[in-house]
């Protein structure tokens, strides 16, 4: 049986905005499990999610979820102990990729030795996800440690307000790429999304220009203003 379901797991601002980035992208079905029903409501009411009302740990909810069919689990909710439960049953089930939402960073060495990748909350992890997901041959890129070439960060637009108003397929330079739009809890990677005064920006840059990072950024945000002007605004 092919693998193409995700099963996101647990409420939170994070595992949220997995599920509105994943929404009309992922080929597959999405699953988002959620504490409560109202939530679980909500989430429904997205075209490619099937919402289930219950607690990550509980082992009846976890039944009814086809672990045969899932390529990756995701536990996001807001407790460090669920998430590693909950990603722990994944990853015995035979899950390719399971990720738990980890806030304290002493349980990141012990929970990555049990086969699950750690994420540490924020919308650069949340992006981060959603790249490795839908454009792999981009996050590859990426490494979240020191030692990679590339690094990822997060900047908020009205820190440059050249920005506002620019389309993010047009904010790029040679050695970095605003790859994705952060705001009201949604990620978008879309080439047309619009920046709003209020967006996060997710960031891809060469370490090398580390120490100049703002500047770059700066003249990406005029080169963006340019492209806004031509476009007759």
């Amino acid at each position: 049986m092919a693998r193409t379901d995700i099963i996101v797991a647990g409420y939170s601002s994070f595992s949220w905005a997995l599920i509105s980035a994943l929404d009309r992208t992922w080929r597959g079905r999405v699953y988002y499990v959620l504490p409560d029903r109202e939530q679980a409501v909500q989430a429904s009411l997205r075209r490619n999610v099937v919402a289930i009302d219950g607690e990550i740990t509980n082992v009846e909810v976890l039944g009814e979820l086809d672990f045969d069919a899932c390529a990756v689990f995701i536990a996001g909710s807001r407790r460090d102990e669920d998430n590693v439960m909950a990603a722990l049953y994944a990853h015995h089930k035979g899950v390719p990729k399971v990720y738990a939402r980890i806030f304290e960073a002493r349980l990141i060495p012990l929970v990555s030795s049990l086969g699950v990748t750690p994420l540490q909350t924020s919308h650069v992890a949340a992006a981060f996800v959603t790249l490795r997901l839908l454009k792999p041959a981009v996050a590859q890129l990426v490494a979240l440690s020191p030692e990679g070439r590339f690094g990822m960060t997060e900047v908020r637009a009205s820190d440059y307000p050249e920005l506002v108003g620019c389309r993010l397929g047009n904010l790029h330079a040679d050695r970095l790429h605003i790859v994705a739009v952060a705001r009201d809890e949604n990620i978008s990677l879309g080439f047309n999304t619009v920046i709003k005064a209020d967006s996060k920006l997710i960031v891809i840059y060469d370490r090398q220009i580390e120490a100049d990072l703002r500047t770059e950024l700066r003249k990406v945000a005029q080169q963006a203003a340019q492209y806004f002007r031509q476009d007759g605004h």
